[in-house]
């Protein structure tokens, strides 16, 4: 593996992005004050494609890539720490808690690494591959399969708590969706176009909403609000207690990122590579952004209302979430971004789909 140093000041520890969207919620908004312009701190090669989105813990950033390969890495020079391979390809971004790494892998494994040293700790098998990202919670960690299954275990040994089992579907079947957690409720959507809020205590179904099409997505949940996208090309805002739809408003193309609320708004790229802003509280449209390239990964949001977005172009933007207008923007030539951006501290962190991770601070910043 190669790391490509670029030669600028480094930085002191960040405050911690510690799973998929930063939280359980999905907010995806970090305590950072970062503000373009921008510039690469480092950019590690792993030699095969990135879909996993990165957690940090302040001092390392964990990531894998499709090879099967999971990365822990040091925030401020990119130098590798340790390396865990695995026999399948890993999609699942991982989640960081009390010095253990949760990822799951298409082999149909959950593992729990030391983050030390990346030796296991604990796997729990499943009946299916693992796509979608664990979230801890409580000392609980959950996750789901493709064997249509949502998992609760005890994070510290990997002892099963409760498991449960969504229908299957004969034309359209699997969990892609990271489970997103809010007030003792977990929320999970299935590809074939359900989004279920179970009891986090037991696993016992609350309510079932039903799209018009597949769910990839993730929700997110805000001041009782859920949202959640779909193929449907539309974005659902449900009472999160009910499922009661709220409103829902329609776009031109499929919708693969989670939309993430921030102050009184909404925002989600779609596959057109449209980014729209909706109020929270009716779905009415504020403004759209053309960032041109399709967008599959959640934008990454700064304590001030900086908006940090890729595109599958190989495009970065910052945008100022107010106005709906480009702050920065840098392209990757031949390259691309599915997996989303990780905001720490003084640092914005990425994966490409050709193998590189990448660091990017304050451009001219001196080291702190």
């Amino acid at each position: 593996m190669l790391v490509l140093p670029i030669t600028v000041p480094c930085h002191a520890a960040s405050p911690g992005w510690p799973m998929f969207l930063g939280n359980p919620a999905h907010t995806a908004v970090s305590k950072s004050s970062l503000s373009p312009p921008l510039e690469q701190q480092w950019r590690f090669d792993t030699g095969g494609a990135i879909y996993s989105s990165a957690a940090g813990d302040g001092k390392h950033l964990y990531f894998a890539s499709l090879p099967g390969r999971v990365y822990a890495l040091a925030t401020a020079t990119g130098q590798p720490v340790w390396t865990f391979e695995t026999d399948t390809e890993i999609n699942s971004s991982p989640a960081v808690a009390e010095g253990r790494v949760y990822i799951g892998s298409k082999g149909g494994l959950l593992f729990c690494l030391d983050s030390r040293n990346g030796e296991p700790i604990w796997t729990i098998e499943t009946e299916g591959k693992i796509t979608a990202s664990p979230v801890i919670d409580s000392g609980v960690v959950y996750f789901a399969s493709h064997d249509m299954t949502l998992y609760a275990a005890q994070a510290k040994d990997g002892a099963l708590l409760w498991k449960s089992r969504l229908p299957t579907h004969a034309t359209a079947s699997g969990i892609y969706s990271t489970p997103a957690i809010a007030d003792n409720i977990v929320y999970v959507a299935e590809k074939a176009r359900n989004l279920y809020a179970l009891d986090a205590a037991n696993g016992q179904v609350l309510w079932k909403y039903s799209t018009d099409s597949a769910i990839y997505a993730s929700p997110s949940i805000k001041n009782g609000t859920v949202f959640i996208g779909g193929y449907d090309r539309r974005i659902h805002a449900l009472d999160a207690k009910t499922g009661k739809l709220r409103w829902k408003a329609q776009l031109d193309e499929w919708i693969y990122a989670t939309p993430v609320p921030f102050g009184g708004n909404v925002y989600v790229g779609s596959k057109d590579g449209m980014l729209t802003a909706f109020s929270a509280g009716d779905g009415e449209v504020l403004w759209s952004l053309d960032l041109r390239g399709t967008i599959s990964s959640t934008m990454a949001v700064s304590r001030q209302g900086t908006g940090y977005i890729g595109n599958e172009d190989g495009e970065i933007f910052a945008v100022n979430l107010e106005k709906g207008r480009i702050l920065w923007k840098e392209i990757l030539a031949g390259d691309g971004f599915h997996a989303s951006p990780a905001l720490l501290g003084d640092r914005l962190y990425a994966g490409t789909l050709n193998g590189y991770f990448i660091s990017w601070g304050k451009k001219g910043a001196e080291n702190k």
